[in-house]
């Protein structure tokens, strides 16, 4: 024998065993029993299907007309309850970027800012000097023999008192002027330091209901920097300002280094406390104008639209009185897509064919 032929038989001969070993491992791996599903046993199975051909079925496990194992088709969790529910995937939802927080009752503290001036208002001086003479004539008017005079002096004690309380003073201001028994120097001019100051802000109309006399005040001025001015709310003005629907509040503030000047303007935070109260993050509500709604994770996947009643918001709660319960999760990012998929797949459901039975 050549030696071309002895090198052409050898190559045949380590042909031939590579094709043997390639069928033993074909073998092997159709042998090899199916590998476990993904998917947790706690799921019922409802039926198996061919991978290749979606209409050839089994109610049990067998293999299809082309020799294929059958896939397990898993009951997907029931849908819940909740009007317009509907199921976003784990992988869409990472896509999108979903976040959810919690609803949950914890104090909330409503900020306030407002501009307001440094101001020595002579009218209030003028009002309480007249309120401490009509009482003092009062006072002598009783202690006379004439009812008549009394009488009189009680009704300019009475006008006196009504003009101070439109000033902003509230009756128990008032009642503490007539024991001090003498007007507000403040509000004429500064003693220098350590003097407490007038700052007069502007507060809208929805403000309101929750800013009460004896609530914490700072102020502050660029021209200051670093430099803070603490007060207290000392009278509220009853009359709305029908031009910017916003009421006059009076803050007395210390000027611990005399360096307020009148007229001088400042920004003023009001700090208000309202207690504990159900609050989501503000960033989880959607306000189409009409209404406010958030969506809420429903398990197993599920997210629902649900309208909620709003109350006091604060830089990043905001109160909800109706729709929510105390530990409900909320989506907080990703709103939005999520609306815009939600209102895609309604419109979907309504022209898509009625899904195949499961064999009986």
């Amino acid at each position: 024998m050549t030696a071309a032929a002895g090198r052409r038989r050898l190559w045949a001969l380590l042909g031939l065993a590579g094709l043997l070993l390639a069928i033993g491992l074909l073998v092997a791996v159709r042998r090899r029993p199916p590998a476990a599903s993904p998917r947790t046993d706690s799921k019922k199975i409802l039926f198996y299907r061919s991978p290749m051909n979606p209409n050839e079925t089994s109610p049990a496990p067998a293999k299809d007309s082309m020799g294929m194992d059958m896939a397990p088709v898993y009951a997907e969790p029931a849908a819940p309850s909740e009007p317009g529910a509907f199921q976003v995937s784990a992988r869409r939802r990472q896509e999108i970027g979903v976040r959810t927080a919690p609803a949950r009752v914890r104090p909330l503290i409503k900020t306030i800012r407002t501009v307001g001036r440094i101001a020595y208002d002579p009218e209030l001086y003028r009002a309480q000097e007249e309120h401490l003479a009509a009482l003092a004539a009062f006072r002598q008017a009783k202690a006379g023999a004439s009812g008549r005079a009394a009488a009189q002096a009680k009704a300019l004690v009475d006008s006196s008192r009504l003009r101070l309380r439109l000033l902003g003073l509230s009756d128990r201001q008032i009642g503490a002027l007539g024991r001090g028994g003498r007007p507000d120097q403040g509000l004429l001019l500064s003693s220098g330091q350590g003097a407490s100051l007038w700052l007069y802000a502007q507060v809208y109309e929805s403000d309101l209901p929750v800013v009460r006399v004896g609530q914490p005040a700072e102020a502050s001025s660029p021209s200051l920097p670093g430099e803070v001015f603490a007060g207290t709310i000392s009278a509220i003005d009853p009359v709305l300002d029908p031009k910017t629907r916003s009421a006059r509040v009076r803050v007395k503030v210390t000027d611990r280094g005399g360096r307020l000047r009148p007229d001088m303007y400042l920004n003023a935070v009001l700090s208000l406390d309202l207690g504990p109260r159900l609050t989501i993050p503000r960033e989880a509500v959607l306000d189409t104008g009409v209404r406010q709604f958030v969506f809420v994770d429903l398990g197993d996947g599920y997210l629902g639209p649900r309208n909620v009643v709003l109350g006091e918001r604060a830089e990043e709660l905001v109160e909800v009185r109706e729709g929510l319960h105390e530990g409900e999760m909320v989506v907080t990012s990703g709103n939005f897509l999520i609306d815009s998929e939600s209102r895609l797949k309604a419109a979907l459901e309504a022209f898509e064919p009625a899904q195949p039975q499961a064999p009986r």
